[in-house]
């Protein structure tokens, strides 16, 4: 979908004439579209209604055939079964005897008599004999290349005839041999039928393009001939779900199935036929599909063209008129009269140059304060400078006086401010922010004396991590100066920092007053303006607010305080290191 919008937004696309082209070629493709539907429509509808009693006829000339095919199998049974050599062998069979050059002469003239009714009969391609007695032997071949899939029983009676499946594409037509006189049951004839060669047949008379012999007790296909559609098979045989007779139109082909009468079998016949009416009128309607867009595309270009020139002309005088602007001159004005929409357009257009002017002249004012703004900005940033320079002055001169208290503490002043008004960047590492402590306890040693100690408990993993500068000094610094101050007992400050997971935990901690309920005075308190803020000028709140800030909500300051009890402020930050840590 992005894709579409791309091009549809593209430089190409963005063309009035072939938009307007489009827009024809849209509006005169719907009627001609409903009309080819409606047409298609009536015209499918009648062309398979009269499809479906066609299906119908091919249907029942392929149930007759097959049942002619067993009928001629079933005489043919019963002119062997009156034959002379065949009732030689069945009376040998049945008084148990051993007739020797008798028994295969009679073997060779049915032999010769077989060879003689296949040659006419072409889907015949074997006929055996079976007797309990004398053994078996086939025309052609060996009683044994004839495996069936279902195992071989006698007849029950004399008019007991079945068939069989004999491999892929044969099936065995079996008949009982009985005596005439009393009905005794000797053996059995069997007639191999190469069933693939009758469907072919009637499949290409009947012009089919599948026929399916299967078996419902086993679900599975027998025979075949042709190829199922792909459209209409989703599997190697759908139809074997269906154990009823159905007929019906699937993707432009005919579906009939129905059972078929085979002695002995309870089969199903399923067979596909191609609808070349609704494939015929499916050529048709393209051709016209695309006889009548051919004719649209044409007139749809022509008039697009024609349109757009008449269109386009003042759109194109006001496009050199801006083209002029491009290049400075603000006095090109739209003063050419169009259609209304046009009109609107060039009067924006002048009103536009219009406040151009004005802007151009109002920038120019702005470069004039901007130039002054930094002229005052440069006579600002002397006075850290001139502070720098007075407190190295003072440096020496104590070092001069030998005073190295004096000078360590404005050297560490000197660091606080740098750190302060520098522009190093809002990010330090935790050790650098850790050397700014000690740098300002270094010059609160004068007020407090040993007094107050301070403990530093870092872990290694975290003294690289980034923290925002200034972060942890003021803590230290409201340390002193709220919990400590005025303190009954020796001050004592400790910092820890440590790696927990995915997070920087922070934590200042002195054993000073404490208070009571510091979350809420927390939230009460104005931002940057605590009374006794001293050199940072950051109070807790604010701590809280640039965390906030910096990190987003997840990352807080907690502040745990009991009056008598000292106070303890964590911070609990995410894991920054530089590249180079």
């Amino acid at each position: 979908m992005n894709r579409l919008y791309e091009w549809i937004g593209s430089q190409p696309f963005r063309s009035f004439q072939l938009r307007l082209f489009l827009y024809l070629f849209w509006i005169g493709s719907i009627p001609i579209f409903v009309a080819l539907t409606f047409f298609y429509l009536h015209s499918s509808e009648r062309s398979e209604g009269e499809w479906r009693g066609l299906v119908a006829k091919k249907h029942d000339q392929v149930q007759r055939r097959l049942e002619r095919e067993m009928r001629e199998l079933e005489y043919m049974y019963s002119v062997w079964l009156q034959n002379d050599a065949v009732g030689q062998l069945m009376r040998a069979s049945r008084d148990g005897r051993e007739m020797g050059e008798p028994a295969r002469m009679a073997k060779e003239s049915i032999t010769a008599t077989a060879a003689f009714q296949m040659e006419y009969r072409k889907s015949v391609s074997d006929l055996c004999f079976y007797f309990e007695g004398s053994g078996s032997f086939c025309a052609t071949g060996n009683p044994y290349d004839y495996e069936a899939e279902q195992p071989v029983r006698l007849p029950a009676n004399r008019n007991d005839f079945f068939v069989l499946p004999e491999g892929r594409n044969m099936i065995g037509w079996v008949g009982p041999i009985y005596d005439p006189v009393n009905l005794v049951i000797v053996g059995y004839i069997k007639i191999i039928l190469d069933i693939s060669r009758v469907l072919d047949d009637v499949r290409q008379d009947q012009l089919l393009s599948d026929i399916v012999l299967w078996d419902p007790a086993t679900d599975s296909v027998l025979f075949e001939s042709g190829r199922r559609d792909p459209a209409t098979s989703h599997s190697p045989a759908s139809f074997l779900s269906e154990k009823s007779a159905f007929l019906r139109s699937e993707n432009g082909v005919f579906l009939s199935q129905r059972p078929v009468a085979i002695p002995g079998q309870s089969w199903m016949s399923y067979l596909e036929a191609p609808n070349t009416d609704i494939r015929s009128l499916q050529s048709t309607l393209r051709n016209t599909v695309l006889v009548f867009f051919t004719i649209l595309l044409a007139v749809s270009v022509i008039s697009s063209l024609i349109f757009s020139k008449l269109f386009s002309r003042p759109l194109h005088l006001l496009r050199q008129l801006m083209k002029r602007a491009e290049s400075g001159d603000l006095k090109a004005y739209w003063t050419y009269g169009s259609i209304r929409e046009i009109d609107e357009l060039g009067n924006s257009y002048n009103q536009m140059l219009n406040r151009l002017e004005e802007t151009i002249k109002q920038v120019k004012q702005e470069e004039s304060l901007k130039k002054e703004a930094e002229i005052e900005a440069l006579q600002y940033q002397l006075n850290p400078h001139f502070l720098y320079n007075t407190l190295n002055t003072i440096k020496w001169v104590a070092k001069i006086h030998k005073t190295p208290q004096i000078s360590d503490a404005v050297s560490a002043l000197v660091r606080l401010l740098q750190a302060s008004l520098g522009k190093k960047g809002d990010f330090i590492s935790l050790k650098e922010e850790i050397g700014l402590i000690q740098d300002y306890m270094a010059i609160q040693s004068f007020r407090y004396g040993d007094t107050v100690r301070i403990r530093y408990e870092i872990d290694p993993l975290a003294s690289v991590c980034l923290v925002p500068k200034m972060m942890l000094q003021p803590l230290v610094e409201n340390a002193l100066i709220h919990g400590l101050e005025n303190s009954a007992i020796d001050g004592e400050i400790t910092i820890r920092a440590w790696l927990d997971r995915d997070m920087l935990l922070c934590e200042v901690q002195d054993n000073g007053k404490g208070m009571d309920a510091p979350e809420k005075m927390l939230d009460t308190q104005p931002r940057g303006h605590s009374a006794k803020e001293r050199m940072s000028g950051i109070g807790l709140s604010n701590i809280r607010e640039k965390i906030k800030l910096y990190y987003g909500p997840d990352y807080k300051m907690h502040v745990i305080s009991k009056p008598g009890f000292g106070m303890t402020v964590r911070l609990s930050l995410p894991i920054h290191r530089n590249e180079e840590s």
